[in-house]
C-alpha cells in the first residue's frame, strides 16, 4: 500500500533568511523550522485555488490562496502592518493588521506553519502542532528502508518507466496471463502440492512478501521518475492485517499525471513479477510460483478496491482532485439531510468533482458500517479464535523445535506472528474508536445533568478563603456570579428526542444547523444606536427588491424589539404598501404636507400601514407616477430626519433609475446597501455595473459595506452561481443566496409563514448579514 500524509504539500525551504540574520520588527513573525512551501496543487477538484505546504515533522497541509500569500509575505523584518498591505495588494481585497493577527494566531501558528520572533525569554515553547491521525490509517509503523537507501533503488529503477518500456512490460505481462489461462496450469493440483510440505508455504510467504516489497518499490521510483522525493519503505498493520508502506507524501508537488503514475506504480511492478514467477512455474513445474502468481493477482484487485486507503482510493482521489476523501464524508452526509444548508467542505468542489465525492461517500459508507459493524459483532469469537489458533502454533513450534524440523519452526513462527499482529490491530483499532468517541462527545458538549442526591454538612472554610479581592457589594448579585452557566437545550430533530426520552438526562446539547440557527439569530440582534438607514436597490427590474424590501423589514420587526419602518421611495408608483392586508391611503407627499404637524410617533402613524404577521410598519408612495417624480433630493432628506425621531430601522425601497434626483439624495442618506440582483449573467452584470457607479461617484464606503442578495436561486437553473458569488465577495462585505418560493411571485401580498422553510431561512441570513455592520459605520448616529 502506499502512505500519502493527510492533507495537501510546496518546492524549496520557506525562508532563505535565517530569522536571527535579520532585524525583528515589532509584532512580527518567521516560517517555522523546516516549512515548505510546495506550490498550488495541479488537477485541484477544488473551485478556489489551493496549496500545499509541508512542516518538518512530514506533514502536509492543504491551505488557501490567502493563507498562502500570507506565508509568502511573512519575514521576521515585517510588521504586521506591513505584512497585511503586502497582502492586500497581492489579494487584490483589503486584509486589516488586526485581521492578520487574528488569522496567524488562531490558525497558523496552531498549525506550525508560523512562529512569533523576538519574543521574551521567559516564554513558554509553544505546543506541538497537530498531526492527523484518521482512523483507517496504518498503525504500528517500522521503518524496512530508509529514504537514503530507497532514494538510491529508485533512482536505479527509473528506467523501467520509460514509456515504451512500460509498453513492453503490459503486454508482455498480459501475454503471460493468457498463456496460463489456455495452457496446462492445474491450481488445485499446485495448492494441494503447497499444503502438503511446510517448507513449500514457507516459500511461498517469502516469494508474496519480496512481491509486496516490489510493489512499494513501484511506487518509489514512480515518484522518483516523475521528480519527487521518496521516503522510506516500511511496515505496520492496516485494520487488523500486516501491510507494507511506501512514503510518497512528496508526490503532492507533481501533476496530476505524475501522482497517478505514483498511484499506479506498485500495480506495475507486481506486472515484472508476473514475468518472472510465470517463467519460473513452466520451467519449473513448482506449484508454488502457480499460487503466488494467482494470490499476487488477488491483491492487485484488492489494491483497486477505493474503500479504504489502498491504491485505487489514492488513485480515485487524485482523478477528483480532492486529496482527502474520508474528511468530506461527515461533511456529505450532513448536507445531504434535507433542510440543511450545504457544508463548506462540500460546496468548495468543483461540480464533477462534487457529484464524484458524494457517489463514493453514498456507497463507501454502508459498507463501512456494515463492515464495522460485523467486526464489532464477531470481535469476541475473532479473538477467542486467534487465541486458540495462536496456543496451537506454539505447541507446534515447540514441537517441530523437538524433532528438529527447521522448516516448520519458521513457518510457525511465521504464523505466530500474523496471529500476533491482528491482536495488535484490534487494541489499537479500539484505541483510536474511544479516542475518536470522546473527542466527538466533547465536540458535542455532552452533558450528564443529576439531580443533587445531598447536601454536604461540611462547614465553610472561611479562613482560606481569598481576601485579597474587592470587597463583597451588591455589585456581585449577577446572573453571571449566581446563577450556573446555562446548558443549552437541543429543540429540534433527533437531539432532543435522546434529551426527552431520557428525562432531561442526557443532553448532547443543539446540533450543527440549530447551533447556526442560533448563532445567525444573534448576530441579527445586534444593538442599533439611534437609527440605521438601509437602501435596498437594484438597476434591473423583475429582480424582487421590493420584496426584499418588505422581507428584511418584516423579518426585522419580527426578531428584533426596535421600531422598524419600509419606505417605499420609488418614484415610478411602487407597490409596496400593497403586501400589506390593508394599505393606508396615506403617502409619503401626505407626510411631506404635514411636517409641521407631526411631534410625536402616534401622529406618524395615521400615515404607516402595518403588516399583521411582523408588526412592520409602511410608508406608501404615490399612485400617481407624476407625483412622484417631482419628489427631490430635499424632499427626501426631510423625510428621512423625521423618520429618524421615531424608528430604529428604516428601509427604503428604491426606483431603478440610480441618476435621478430622489436616488441619489437615498444614497447620501444611506448607512448600508442592499444590492439585489437576479442569478445569470445579465442580473450579476447589472449589479456589477452599479457597484462600479457607486464606487466611481465618491460611494465606496456602500460598496465596502453592501450585502448583495441573489434572488430567487432554483438549483440547476441558469448560469452557475459560484464566479458571481466570488465576484460580489471580493468586492463588498457578504453575499447572500435566497431560494426561488412561488408564495413570493405573486407580486400581491406577502406572509413569512406562507415562505418555504429554506427561504425564512435565507432571508433571515439576509438581515443577519445586514445587521453585522450595525456596529460602527457612518450610520452609528
Amino acid at each position: 500500500m502506499t502512505l500519502h500524509a493527510d492533507g495537501p504539500p510546496a518546492t524549496g525551504p520557506a525562508s532563505a533568511t535565517p530569522p536571527s540574520a535579520v532585524p525583528r520588527a515589532p509584532g512580527a513573525w518567521g516560517h517555522a523550522d523546516g516549512l515548505e512551501l510546495l506550490g498550488p496543487v495541479e488537477g485541484s477538484g477544488l473551485r478556489s485555488e489551493s496549496h500545499l505546504v509541508r512542516r518538518a515533522d512530514g506533514q502536509t497541509i492543504q491551505v488557501s490562496r490567502l493563507v498562502q500569500i500570507v506565508l509568502d509575505e511573512v519575514r521576521p523584518d515585517r510588521s504586521a502592518e506591513e505584512v497585511a498591505a503586502r497582502v492586500s495588494d497581492a489579494y487584490g481585497r483589503r486584509l486589516t493588521a488586526e485581521g492578520l493577527v487574528h488569522l496567524v494566531e488562531t490558525k497558523l501558528e496552531p498549525l506550525g506553519l508560523l512562529t512569533p520572533v523576538g519574543g521574551g525569554a521567559g516564554e513558554e515553547p509553544p505546543a506541538p502542532p497537530p498531526r492527523a491521525r484518521p482512523l483507517l490509517s496504518l498503525s504500528l509503523r517500522g521503518v524496512l528502508l530508509p529514504e537514503r537507501a530507497v532514494g538510491a533503488v529508485s533512482g536505479v529503477l527509473r528506467p523501467l518507466y520509460w514509456p515504451p518500456t512500460v509498453v513492453a512490460v503490459v503486454l508482455a505481462a498480459l501475454a503471460v496471463d493468457l498463456l496460463l489461462v489456455i495452457g496446462p496450469a492445474e491450481p488445485g493440483r499446485a495448492l494441494a502440492q503447497v499444503l502438503a510440505a511446510p517448507a513449500l508455504l514457507l516459500a511461498l510467504w517469502a516469494v508474496l512478501t519480496v512481491a509486496g516489497l516490489v510493489h512499494e518499490l513501484g511506487h518509489a521510483t514512480a515518484c522518483r521518475y516523475g521528480g519527487a522525493r521518496p521516503g522510506a519503505i516500511g511496515f505496520g498493520v492496516y485494520l487488523l492485517f500486516p501491510a507494507f508502506y511506501t512514503d510518497v507524501t512528496d508526490s503532492y508537488r507533481l501533476s496530476r499525471a505524475g501522482r497517478l503514475r505514483v498511484d499506479l506504480g506498485g500495480l506495475y511492478f507486481n506486472l515484472l513479477c508476473v514475468l518472472v514467477l510465470g517463467p519460473l512455474y513452466w520451467v519449473t513445474g513448482q506449484g508454488l510460483f502457480l499460487i503466488a502468481l494467482v494470490v499476487m493477482h488477488l491483491q492487485m484487485l484488492e489494491q483497486l478496491v477505493p474503500a479504504v486507503r489502498l491504491d485505487g482510493y489514492y488513485v480515485l482521489a487524485d482523478l477528483t482532485g480532492v486529496p482527502d476523501l474520508f474528511a468530506r464524508v461527515g461533511p456529505v452526509l450532513r448536507s445531504l439531510r434535507p433542510g440543511t444548508p450545504v457544508d463548506p467542505r462540500v460546496a468548495e468542489l468543483r461540480p464533477r468533482a462534487r457529484r464524484i465525492v458524494v457517489a463514493w461517500v453514498l456507497v463507501v459508507t454502508p459498507l463501512l458500517l456494515v463492515g464495522a459493524g460485523w467486526l464489532l459483532w464477531n470481535l469476541p469469537a475473532i479473538v477467542a479464535q486467534n487465541l486458540l489458533a495462536l496456543r496451537a502454533q506454539v505447541e507446534e513450534l515447540l514441537g517441530a523445535a523437538a524433532a528438529g524440523e527447521l522448516a516448520t519452526v519458521l513457518l510457525t513462527l511465521v504464523a505466530i506472528v500474523l496471529l500476533v499482529l491482528p491482536l495488535l490491530g484490534v487494541a489499537v483499532l479500539l484505541w483510536r474508536l474511544l479516542e475518536m468517541l470522546a473527542a466527538l462527545l466533547a465536540r458535542m458538549g455532552v452533558r450528564l445533568v443529576h439531580a443533587p442526591r445531598h447536601v454536604s454538612k461540611e462547614p465553610p472554610m472561611t479562613d482560606l478563603q481569598d481576601r485579597t479581592g474587592p470587597p463583597p457589594s451588591a455589585g456581585d448579585f449577577t446572573d453571571e456570579l449566581m446563577l450556573p452557566a446555562a446548558v443549552p437545550v437541543p429543540t429540534i430533530g433527533w437531539r432532543r428526542a435522546v434529551y426527552r426520552a431520557t428525562g432531561s438526562t442526557v443532553n448532547l446539547g443543539p446540533g450543527p444547523r440549530e447551533r447556526h440557527q442560533m448563532e445567525v439569530a444573534e448576530r441579527l440582534r445586534a444593538p442599533v444606536t439611534g437609527s440605521r438607514r438601509i437602501v435596498v436597490m437594484s438597476r434591473k427590474g423583475g429582480v424582487g427588491k421590493t420584496t426584499m424590501t418588505f422581507a428584511l423589514g418584516s423579518t426585522f420587526a419580527a426578531l428584533r424589539g426596535d421600531r422598524v419602518i419600509a419606505v417605499d421611495a420609488n418614484p415610478d408608483a411602487g407597490n409596496l404598501a400593497h403586501r400589506v392586508s390593508r394599505p393606508n391611503r396615506l403617502t409619503i407627499t401626505d407626510v411631506l404636507g404635514g411636517l409641521d404637524e407631526i411631534h410625536t410617533y402616534a401622529q406618524l402613524r395615521g400615515y404607516t400601514s402595518q403588516a399583521a404577521e411582523s408588526r412592520l410598519e409602511v410608508l406608501a408612495s404615490d399612485d400617481d407616477p407624476r407625483i412622484g417624480m417631482a419628489l427631490d433630493r430635499e424632499d427626501y432628506h426631510q423625510l428621512i430626519g423625521l423618520l429618524d425621531r421615531f424608528y430604529n430601522l428604516i428601509v427604503l425601497d428604491t426606483g431603478t433609475g440610480i441618476l435621478d434626483s430622489a436616488n441619489q439624495g437615498l444614497l447620501a442618506e444611506a448607512d448600508q446597501v442592499v444590492l439585489v440582483a437576479r442569478p445569470g449573467i445579465d442580473g450579476g452584470r447589472a449589479a456589477a455595473l452599479t457597484l462600479d457607479w457607486l464606487d466611481e461617484h465618491e460611494h465606496a464606503d456602500l460598496v465596502r459595506s453592501a450585502v448583495v442578495v441573489i434572488n430567487a436561486v432554483r438549483p440547476g437553473v441558469g448560469a452557475p452561481l459560484e464566479p458571481i458569488v466570488d465576484h460580489f465577495e471580493r468586492r463588498c462585505q457578504r453575499v447572500v443566496t435566497v431560494p426561488w418560493d412561488p408564495a413570493l411571485e405573486t407580486g400581491g401580498q406577502t406572509r413569512l409563514s406562507a415562505l418555504r422553510e429554506a427561504t425564512r431561512e435565507g432571508l433571515v441570513e439576509v438581515a443577519a448579514a445586514v445587521a453585522d455592520g450595525f456596529v460602527g459605520g457612518r450610520g452609528s448616529r
